[in-house]
């Protein structure tokens, strides 16, 4: 968007300079002409009474000094002729006396009329510009004062004249050019800060804003008004966890108080009633999971503490450490690759990266066959390190994968009346919350394997403290 923006800055004064430097161009090029023209008729009208002169009397020789004379003085040079076309005295021009009697405007002035010099039409390939003039006495032409004049000087003064508009425009173009890369960073500067503000925002960062001291007056307002709306969706969301946090937690003490009484009722029932109790207890036992993960959820969502550094292949073994106890009777082994014996940290909230670990593992124990074993392992990854999981299960299709971390979903083949289709939720909550993500794919096992990345932990780069200068004992 910034080279369109160079660029519209840039074209626009170059079509100005376009539009109004070649009209003035050509417009001095009239005006050299016309100013050129009408001097020499002056200087022609200038030489009437000579011309009579030679005309009557036939003696030329004060006329060849003064043509001589005119000649040095403005590089024209002068022709006259007769009523009937005989040239009397001059200095020739390009063109021969003959030739030059041909010209329109000779042709005219031995009519007796008279061409105005705005009527000149000059052209800049040829090679003179002529002017004649009729001599008129006594209301009878006696003779016609002819000046031709090279247009090389002309022609000189035009291209200098077309050079210093050229360069007046390149400077301007220039000048534009060179202003509009800082006027543009200066349009666009509003834009980028928001758009890092919406990506943050998209991105879970809740407390994303644009300052609204840069830019344009339109973008400042555009700016603010980012800024109420991010208020506004960052309180509704607020609201929105609290409301879920508080309901949760509010109701896990009827749901214990109900189970109890539920338990309570076993010794006064048959066998029948006693079947229908425990799917009663199992419901209410359901219940009290799903209120559970949703305050696990809603607190997952309102993480709002600074990440630290945490040793993920400490806390992986830790957590397989309780989970083997689970495997056990289930038959299934959980082993950890060691990939290298380097530490590797992660950025992350405490205690976030175990329970990710625990729903990764819970949900791979829940479909491992007996006799399996889930492979678990560390690696860096560039500037993010994998925690990952994997599992000899029934796996998931690309379209189960996609929605596996949904809240409430659960896949078309789980057990019923297991599981609140909350866990990988809650993960994928966690993860995001640590600036990470959770990855689903299909195992080489054919089962699942699921990933989280979390950025690995950057040492604060701490500037070099410099060691005070050693004071000196005071003398006495």
């Amino acid at each position: 968007m910034r080279r369109h923006l160079v660029a519209a800055l840039v074209a626009l004064p170059a079509a100005v300079l376009v539009l109004l430097g070649l009209p003035l161009a050509l417009e001095r090029d009239d005006q050299a002409v016309r100013q050129l023209s009408h001097s020499r008729i002056q200087q022609a009208r200038a030489m009437k009474n000579l011309a009579a002169e030679v005309a009557r009397s036939g003696d030329s020789a004060k006329a060849r000094e003064h043509i001589a004379d005119f000649q040095d003085r403005t590089g024209g040079r002068v022709q006259v002729y007769d009523v009937s076309g005989r040239a009397l005295v001059g200095a020739l021009c390009i063109l021969s006396a003959d030739e030059l009697r041909q010209r329109e405007p000779v042709q005219a002035a031995l009519r007796g009329d008279f061409v105005d010099s705005g009527e000149q039409k000059v052209s800049w390939q040829a090679a003179e510009l002529v002017v004649a003039v009729p001599v008129i006495e006594h209301g009878r032409l006696v003779a016609v004062v002819v000046i031709c004049s090279f247009l090389d000087d002309l022609q000189v003064d035009v291209v200098t004249q077309w050079i210093l508009i050229a360069v007046v425009a390149l400077f301007a173009l220039a000048l534009g050019a060179l202003l509009a890369e800082p006027l543009a960073r200066w349009i666009l500067r509003p834009i980028r800060f928001l758009e890092r503000a919406a990506l943050d925002f998209a991105a879970g960062d809740h407390h994303a804003r644009v300052p609204v001291d840069q830019g344009p007056p339109e973008l400042r307002v555009l700016a603010e008004t980012f800024n109420h709306l991010a208020e506004q969706v960052q309180h509704q969301v607020r609201v929105q966890q609290s409301f879920v946090a508080d309901a949760s937690h509010q109701l896990r003490s009827p749901l214990v108080a109900l189970s109890l009484r539920l338990e309570n009722l076993e010794p006064y029932l048959d066998e029948e009633g006693a079947a229908r109790l425990a799917l009663a207890l199992q419901e209410a036992d359901r219940m009290s999971r799903i209120l559970n993960a949703l305050l696990l959820l809603a607190r997952s969502e309102s993480q709002d503490q600074p990440a630290q550094p945490v040793d993920a292949l400490a806390v992986l073994e830790e957590r397989v450490a309780s989970w083997r106890l689970v495997a056990a009777p289930k038959s299934v082994d959980i082993d950890i690759d060691m990939v290298d014996g380097a530490e590797l940290l992660v950025a992350a909230i405490p205690g976030t990266l175990d329970q990710i670990l625990d729903v990764f593992v819970d949900n791979a124990l829940k479909v491992s066959p007996s006799g399996s074993r889930l492979r678990l392992r560390v690696i860096a990854d560039g500037p993010a390190v994998a925690v990952q999981c994997q599992d000899h299960g029934p796996g998931m299709s690309a379209a189960d994968r996609s929605r596996a971390c949904d809240r409430f979903w659960r896949g078309p083949d789980a057990v019923p009346d297991e599981g609140s289709g909350l866990g990988l939720a809650i993960a994928a909550s966690l993860a995001r919350a640590n600036g990470g993500e959770v990855l689903l794919e299909r195992a080489p096992t054919g089962g699942l394997h699921a990933e989280v990345r979390l950025p690995a932990w950057q040492p604060p780069v701490t500037e070099p403290f410099a060691a005070p200068a050693a004071i000196e004992p005071v003398r006495r």
